[in-house]
Parts: structure tokens; sequence; C-alpha cells
């Protein structure tokens, strides 16, 4: 069994933002907006994603910046 590799960053910025999504392998993906908020399933852009987490070993999770969600992502209450 493999473990998932745990990377704590506290803020990412403009191009550093692009390069964690490449560095994860969804940034074309991410690009055709593929991605949505796992707490409401609208589609996330760079101007509103405010977490980005691994839901499993090959699978990314958004958050978006709505109150809302964020409460929940933050209540542990997203899968």
């Amino acid at each position: 069994m493999t473990t998932l590799k745990r990377t704590e960053i506290n803020a990412i910025l403009g191009e550093e933002f692009d390069k964690l999504l490449e560095r994860l392998g969804v940034l074309e993906e991410f690009e055709a907006g593929k991605y949505r908020c796992v707490c409401c399933s609208e589609q996330v852009g760079r101007e509103d994603v405010l977490v980005v987490f691994p839901l499993s070993e090959s699978n990314i999770g958004f958050v978006c910046k709505k109150p809302g969600c964020v409460a929940k992502y933050k209540s542990g209450a997203v899968v």
C-alpha cells in the first residue's frame, strides 16, 4: 500500500499556482475547466480557487472561495 505524500503550502500566487498544478499533473485539465468545487460542484477557475488538496493518490480536489464551501472544508465534512 502506498501512502500519499503530504506537502504543506501556506499560500501560492500567480505563476506558482501554475507550477503547483503542473507538478500535480492537472494544469491542462484545470485550464480546460474540467474541475469543480468538491463542496458546491460549481466549476472552479483561477479567480475562485481557495484550496487544492489530495482526494486520493491520483485525484486532486478543489474548494472555491465561497464562505459556505470554505466552512464545510474546514469542518472536515469534505470527503
